[in-house]
């Protein structure tokens, strides 16, 4: 896929990978079209990255609110005319311990992490069928199949997210010609993580680039850092009373919450 001339959507665009992913397209010539809770940050990356070749414009979307979302792809569409892709990288990482068994923290990952990227789904697909190509990135996460103690909201909010999307690929291709890829990145050094240790994690400026080369190739998943592929699929074929016996501390890494039983 090449990217100039593009028109871009990016959800989560006001740090980490999202705003990254916008800084390395600014540079790609495209139309990009930003989207995030915060107004200041949005507002400063826009007036930064709007230049000669890129033209950039932006406007506030909570990914869990249904017409947020719907207001962010009309808005996109009316000023381009089309959206040839969005990436979505929204999301949140909230610690549910076991001690509390707390059914907010899981209610509200799941609106952001699983059902805001839904809400886009549904508000792009009706653009993206008219159109002769388009495709569709969605951040997931690299450990999607097996559960990681102390983390189980997030783990179930993109486990669900990466069979939703499997679901969808072969259809939206063969049928509409929708690309859709899943993206799944290890440990990212993202504000997301602030406060926990993640040894091994990359930088958004290298996740940003594993990305864009893996659109750019049209890949169905894009998967890195390697070391952590690697580890995360042997993982995967530890039965579960070898699993079970890693020590928790481990599951849940440096940094995790100390609570009081409920």
């Amino acid at each position: 896929m090449d990217f100039k001339g593009k028109a871009i959507l990016i959800s989560g665009a006001s740090g980490g990978m999202g705003e990254e992913i916008a800084r390395q397209l600014s540079k790609e010539g495209c139309k990009l079209a930003l989207f995030a809770r915060g107004e200041e940050k949005l507002k400063k990356l826009s007036q930064e990255l709007s230049s000669n070749i890129t033209e950039c414009i932006y406007k506030i979307c909570d990914v869990s609110n249904k017409k947020d979302i719907e207001e962010a792809v009309k808005f996109s569409h009316e000023k381009f005319g089309r959206i040839d892709l969005a990436i979505l990288t929204a999301g949140v990482l909230i610690p549910n311990p076991i001690e509390t068994m707390d059914s907010s923290i899981i209610k509200n990952t799941m609106e952001i992490n699983f059902l805001g990227n839904v809400y886009f789904l549904e508000n792009l697909f009706p653009i993206m069928k008219t159109q002769e190509s388009s495709t569709i990135a969605i951040i997931s996460t690299l450990p999607d199949k097996r559960g990681i103690a102390g983390w189980g909201a997030y783990g179930a909010s993109k486990g669900a997210l990466s069979i939703l999307i499997e679901s969808l690929r072969a259809e939206a291709k063969q049928k509409y010609n929708i690309n859709i890829i899943t993206i799944k990145p290890g440990s990212v050094q993202t504000p997301m993580i602030k406060g926990y240790t993640r040894h091994g994690a990359i930088s958004p400026k290298k996740a940003a680039e594993f990305i864009l080369i893996g659109i750019k190739k049209e890949k169905k998943v894009i998967q890195f850092p390697f070391s952590q592929v690697l580890m995360t699929k042997i993982g995967e074929f530890f039965p579960p009373s070898a699993y079970d016996a890693i020590p928790i501390y481990m599951h849940k890494g440096e940094g995790y919450p100390v609570v009081k039983e409920k």
